[in-house]
């Protein structure tokens, strides 16, 4: 079975508000310029996928234009035009006629993951789980109440929560690998759910919850790894103080 790559990349990046797309805020740590994706593109290069999809608001042509077909980074890029942005979920389903029958790999595209082999890892856990169908890359967090945490049983996920209020749980999930039967999960999510109360759009979290009972989700723990995610001013500067030898 084939492996691809999906990365999102239809969020208008309102909490930056800057005036090109997210994912090409330059990388502070290399002295010529590269984007921020690239951390994430890289990540998929190690692990040998050679196809990544992109899910991208139609906005975003500085985007387009600096990615152009995959050719550069040896690889074949395709774009998905999701030109009303709403949730994460509804981002990656707009690639569902391209990634239904395949295995995914799926990271966001401004984060920056330690360690930098992060996919080779969650694949080769992933694919020697027989039982796993989803397989979700998992990270110490200071910061619960803003991520998406998970409770385990040894290494099969038991629950995953969205932004609690209040939780005990230090452990996120940061990315994620799964069979083509998640992606027709999504799918019918996307689909036939609307929100849960309270809620402004779907959360990727909520489309688990099946699995999830079904004992078909496990983690791997990145103990000593770290997720970073540069959706905001406060990230990019803690981000900016740390030395480029540690990354």
């Amino acid at each position: 079975m084939e492996t691809v790559g999906l990365i999102p990349c239809a969020g208008k990046g309102t909490r930056l508000g800057l005036p090109f797309s997210k994912e090409m805020f330059p990388d502070i740590h290399n002295d010529r310029f590269r984007p921020i994706i690239m951390y994430t593109i890289e990540a998929m290069q190690l692990a040998g996928i050679k196809h990544l999809i992109f899910t991208i608001n139609p906005n975003k042509k500085d985007l387009i234009d600096f990615l152009g077909n995959g050719k550069q980074f040896d690889m074949d890029f395709s774009y998905c035009i999701h030109p009303e942005p709403k949730s994460l979920p509804e981002s990656l389903n707009e690639a569902f006629h391209l990634i239904k029958d395949k295995r995914v790999v799926f990271a966001m595209p401004d984060t920056v993951i330690t360690p930098k082999n992060f996919v080779i890892d969650s694949l080769k856990e992933h694919i020697s789980n027989e039982k796993s169908l989803v397989t979700l890359s998992c990270f110490k967090t200071d910061n619960p109440t803003s991520v998406s945490v998970v409770e385990f049983d040894g290494n099969m996920i038991t629950n995953v929560i969205e932004k609690p209020q209040e939780t005990n749980l230090h452990w996120m999930w940061g990315s994620m690998v799964w069979e083509p039967i998640f992606s027709q999960e999504l799918n019918d999510f996307v689909k036939n759910t609307n929100p849960r109360k309270g809620a402004q759009e779907l959360y990727v979290s909520d489309a688990l919850h099946n699995l999830i009972n079904k004992n078909s989700v496990f983690a791997y723990k990145f103990t000593n790894g770290e997720y970073r995610d540069l959706g905001t001013y406060q990230s990019i500067n803690d981000w900016s103080l740390i030395k480029q030898g540690s990354l």
